[in-house]
């Protein structure tokens, strides 16, 4: 996938009036849009996405009189020249129909998507997104049943045409749940997956939880296989088993991805980055401690850590102490600030993971 551009919108920007200069703006390093333009219809960019794993995903149809900015070389989009983009969901084939939908309007566009994919993600042009099954579309607006986690709502969420800036058809995620709602078998936990809910210092992660398969486990730490959103091996980490406040085994949510994680199975997407064969669990359980003090200084490595306000960082070990180590921070990617961590305070750290893979490949090749 060639000629991929990074498309920042108005709606994803954060403009601070400091000192009098409003055009200063700060971007969420995940409010972009990655992916390759198509054309640009009536008003609108309709662009082929990647996902955030190097995946190819769904069509995404943007406002153009709503584009911040469209850049061509930008440290993501370095990342992804140097990625493999891969096609395990087979969008390429799926997207073909609807790169070529003729519209002249967004009511044309919605006509489009009702007749074909009733389940869709709106992005409105105050950084809001929806994500649900039209319900009812007329010339000023269109009326939704949101996605809930595993279900749909009964009453329908009214948003204005006018205010749309974004509509995102046929991603994965949204074709899987659609798919798992038209299923009429009834999923259960037969597979012994685990929520896992930490001891998180901060308000913006409370009630965040990590999903997975324990591979087994001792006193103080277990191996998890854990799971990204749509089912498939995420990473394998060693768990403080101190910091778990909480573990769950019976949920809506863990049925649901059951069934995702057989869907990836026959799939055959479950492992792409073929984790599983990477470590050996056969032995003794280290702890994260004892990873990190093995840990090569030049090697990526992911932490979780209970303190810091984000939970998961990438970087690479720059320095140790007698009571933690200093981290080299990998964001937006590049090596940035240093942060120190206790020992004490680290929940878990990754043996393998697709982002970490990634990430080391890109520094290999001078990113």
């Amino acid at each position: 996938m060639n000629n991929l551009v990074q498309i920042t919108l108005n709606a994803d920007q954060e403009k601070y009036d400091l000192a009098g200069d409003e055009s200063i703006t700060f971007i969420d390093a995940n409010s972009y849009y990655i992916g390759q333009i198509t054309s640009q219809h009536h008003g609108w960019i309709v662009l082929e996405s990647v996902d955030q794993d190097g995946n190819r995903g769904g069509v995404v149809f943007i406002r153009a009189d709503q584009v911040a900015k469209i850049e061509n070389d930008t440290p993501a989009l370095r990342y992804y020249a140097i990625a493999t983009i891969r096609d395990p969901f087979g969008m390429q084939r799926l997207n073909r129909s609807v790169v070529d939908w003729d519209f002249t309007n967004i009511h044309d566009l919605l006509i489009n998507v009702t007749d074909t994919h009733p389940l869709i993600t709106f992005e409105v042009n105050d950084g809001q997104n929806y994500t649900g099954i039209i319900t009812q579309l007329s010339r000023d607006e269109v009326r939704i049943l949101e996605r809930n986690e595993t279900t749909l709502e009964h009453f329908a969420t009214v948003i204005p045409l006018k205010d749309i800036v974004c509509i995102d058809v046929n991603s994965i995620d949204d074709r899987l749940f659609v798919s798992y709602l038209k299923q009429k078998r009834e999923f259960q936990n037969d597979l012994d997956l685990v929520e896992l809910y930490f001891d998180y210092t901060f308000d913006d992660q409370f009630g965040s939880f990590a999903i997975g398969k324990v591979l087994k486990y001792d006193d103080e730490n277990l191996l998890l296989e854990s799971l990204n959103e749509v089912g498939q091996v995420e990473s394998i980490a060693i768990i403080a088993r101190n910091h778990i406040i909480h573990t769950g085994d019976e949920s809506e949510k863990l049925n649901y991805f059951n069934y995702l994680v057989e869907w990836q199975k026959k799939n055959k997407s479950f492992d792409p980055d073929h984790l599983e064969r990477s470590v050996n669990v056969a032995g003794t359980i280290k702890s994260p401690k004892e990873v990190v003090e093995d840990w090569p200084r030049n090697r990526v490595v992911k932490i979780s850590d209970a303190i810091y306000h984000y939970p998961d960082r990438l970087g690479l070990i720059a320095d140790y102490t007698e009571d933690g180590f200093d981290l080299k921070i990998l964001t937006e990617y590049n090596l940035g600030e240093i942060s120190d961590h206790a020992y004490e305070d680290i929940v878990s750290v990754d043996l393998v993971g697709s982002d970490m893979k990634r990430m080391q490949n890109f520094l290999d090749y001078g990113g």
